[in-house]
């Protein structure tokens, strides 16, 4: 499928820009994409980074598709065995609650992102990696300004960036923390990019830069060099869920968003050919409802098991759910269930479209970062160990060499055989209502994608249905207080609620695009 221009729609202008560089310069979707992750590492770098991980999904022009998992891995050294863990719970204060992360030297997971990044260009790249990741060498060097967004993040996250010389260097140079306006560097890491170029991915596994990173988690940590040795990307089948009169293909176990995703779309679609009544808003509410609560049982616990997908989204349990949430709204029946929140969302996307009509969905995460810069580097190592919500069976618990679960979920929906919409989001527990709200919005109510993306969006935690300002009409609400919702307003669009970076296009291959202003949202074409 030829389409009229190429397209990138992501979390910053710069890294939109870089992609469509790469796309003008002969380059494709997954050189484009490559070229806009290793951007946003110098213009996002609170929410991304070399020392993190994420997922990148392919849909070639001849329908055939690829996941490739480069998350975040358990390392193998045991925390029982770590003398002294450096495992240190930092309060964050987000104006209306405080929340605790977990960084330090025992919060560092493997980093498999740049191993993602070369594995993805030696398969499908066209033109050489030195041309890809030139622009973000340059602005590595150079600097990116910081916009309002990315600067409130530095200073949100200012103990965990300020714990450790080498990491407060990089975000307070001059012995203050970068304000907007002011350029964020990070010469280290441009010099580590051309190595790379230069001598590979192998360098950052298997080389001085390898044991550098592994020094740099010494004492209190538990990678080693021989976790990074193992490191690859991992292929993976995607999931592949029949919903809204198409195909969405998305990311699937062992991570939990595409499944949980899945699991609210199947829902959706009962409930509407069952010929029930109600506003989208009160369908939606329920759906996202059902998943959260049915991940708030065993899924979590069992996200590794060999085919947790179909045993999950078998019929069963979705008629399961369906007859759950018709009594709740015919006969006000409730349940409660509680579930660990990530207000942050250290995640960032990038949707990717090239004329020839391949398409990429990438998303990415460095969590809140662990505070340790490998010296020398320019990486920011990530607290995915950490991260509570991602880690159900409890800290360090997780084989080694298992991939963490992860909420994030890029996505491809397929319509007539063709793709019709490139999406993905930030934002932990949110990312999956967020990319559940925009694809229904464009596909059941005909939005444009720019509309379905600005649109007011509701999240539920628990009992307690966040929402934006216009989400809901009168009536709505009233529907939602009789049902036992507790209905908590925000008086703004929030970043809380994810930035759904998204691409659509029509059967005669007409684009549209949009960028989340949530998340400082931005589209470049080429």
């Amino acid at each position: 499928m030829a389409v009229a221009s190429g397209c990138v729609a992501a979390g910053h202008k710069a890294t939109a820009e870089a992609g469509a560089d790469i796309l003008r310069a002969g380059g494709n979707a997954v050189d484009a994409a490559i070229a806009a992750v290793c951007m946003s590492f110098i213009a996002e770098p609170v929410l991304t980074g070399a020392g993190g991980g994420g997922f990148l999904l392919l849909r070639q022009p001849d329908g055939k598709s690829v996941l490739f998992d480069g998350f975040v891995r358990m390392p193998k050294h045991r925390i029982e065995a770590v003398e002294e863990p450096d495992f240190r719970a930092i309060p964050v204060d987000f104006g209306d609650t405080v929340q605790t992360f977990h960084t330090g030297r025992a919060a560092i997971g493997t980093p498999t992102l740049m191993a993602l990044l070369f594995e993805a260009h030696r398969s499908h790249g066209r033109i050489p990696m030195g041309e890809v990741i030139a622009p973000a060498i340059h602005a590595a060097r150079e600097g990116v300004r910081l916009n309002t967004l990315q600067s409130s993040f530095i200073h949100l996250l200012e103990s965990i960036l300020t714990s450790e010389t080498a990491c407060r260097r990089l975000h307070a140079p001059e012995g203050h923390l970068l304000k907007e306006g002011e350029l964020f560097k990070n010469a280290d890491l441009a010099n580590l990019l051309e190595l790379l170029v230069i001598g590979g991915v192998d360098e950052m596994y298997h080389g001085d830069v390898a044991q550098c990173i592994a020094d740099a988690c010494c004492p209190g940590g538990l990678l080693s060099k021989h976790d990074l040795e193992q490191v690859e990307a991992i292929r993976r089948k995607p999931l592949s869920i029949s919903t809204l009169g198409g195909q969405l293909l998305t990311n699937p176990p062992p991570s939990s968003g595409g499944c949980l995703m899945g699991f609210s779309f199947m829902l959706l679609d009962q409930l509407v050919k069952s010929g029930r009544h109600e506003p989208l808003n009160i369908l939606l509410a329920e759906c996202l409802h059902a998943a959260s609560h049915v991940r708030s049982t065993d899924f979590d616990k069992q996200v590794h098991e060999a085919g947790i997908e179909q045993q999950f989204l078998s019929e069963s349990n979705v008629n399961n759910s369906f007859n759950k949430i018709i009594q709740h709204i015919d006969y006000k029946k409730k349940s409660t269930y509680s579930e660990i929140e990530n207000r942050h969302g250290s995640t960032t996307h990038i949707s990717v479209l090239d004329k020839e009509g391949q398409v990429v969905s990438v998303t990415t995460s460095n969590g809140e970062g662990s505070g340790i810069v490998a010296p020398g580097t320019g990486i920011h190592l990530n607290n995915m160990l950490g991260e509570e919500d991602i880690n159900p069976l409890g800290f360090h618990r997780l084989p080694a060499g298992e991939t963490l679960s992860s909420m994030m979920a890029p996505s491809i929906f397929i319509r007539n055989g063709l793709p019709a919409l490139i999406l993905g989001s930030g934002g932990s527990n949110r990312l999956r209502s967020a990319i559940f709200q925009v694809l229904c919005r464009h596909m059941l109510q005909d939005m444009d994608i720019e509309t379905a993306v600005h649109f007011p969006r509701l999240h539920n935690e628990g009992e307690v249905l966040e929402n934006e300002p216009g989400c809901f009409s009168p009536d709505e609400e009233h529907t939602l207080s009789e049902l036992g919702w507790n209905i908590r307003h925000w008086q703004q669009p929030s970043v809380y609620f994810g930035g759904v970076h998204a691409i659509a296009l029509d059967a005669k291959g007409q684009t549209q695009a949009a960028g989340d202003p949530r998340r400082g949202g931005a589209v470049a074409w080429a």
